[in-house]
């Protein structure tokens, strides 16, 4: 993990998570065949670690884990950070839409049924504000991500 957070160039247009989750498997086959040519033969319970607190970490803990689901989750926890950061930019009806569409009022999604019915506007109006918030989102986002660059950039040449 500390490979992946080492790493890691944004600018890549590839998840945290996705990256991080590539970056352990990759790891662990370096073992699985580290441990091949040495000893020919590989145990689910052969170690290939240690975790925080000194712990042995075999592979049988690493491909029996939630990895999945833990990376989908950590992955989505991020996105929808991201998003309730983004949210300023939005006029009160297209927040509202956004809020409601990916679970950010309550946790839970709504469909654009049901966010024409809650504003009582059309499916196809939510649609379109929609994307249309999604899009002033998008365009956020990227000029973020530009200044940022261009703020390490100047550091880096001062």
């Amino acid at each position: 993990m500390i490979k992946a957070v080492d790493t890691y160039q944004p600018s890549k247009g590839t998840k945290f998570a996705t990256y991080a989750a590539r970056c352990i498997q990759n790891e662990i086959l370096m073992q699985l065949r580290a441990q091949r040519k040495s000893r020919k033969d590989v145990s689910l319970y052969s170690p290939i670690g240690t975790d925080k607190e000194g712990n042995e970490i075999t592979i049988g803990d690493i491909l029996f884990s939630e990895s999945d689901s833990t990376e989908d989750e950590v992955s989505r926890r991020m996105e929808l950070n991201t998003m309730r950061q983004l949210l300023d930019v939005l006029d009160e009806r297209e927040r509202k839409v956004i809020e409601l569409r990916f679970g950010l009022a309550d946790g839970r999604e709504w469909t654009q049924n049901e966010v024409a019915d809650s504003l009582d506007i059309s499916r196809s109006y939510v649609s379109r504000l929609e994307k249309r918030a999604l899009l002033k989102m998008f365009h956020q986002s990227h000029v973020a991500k530009e200044r940022k660059q261009a703020i390490r950039n100047a550091r880096l040449h001062s």
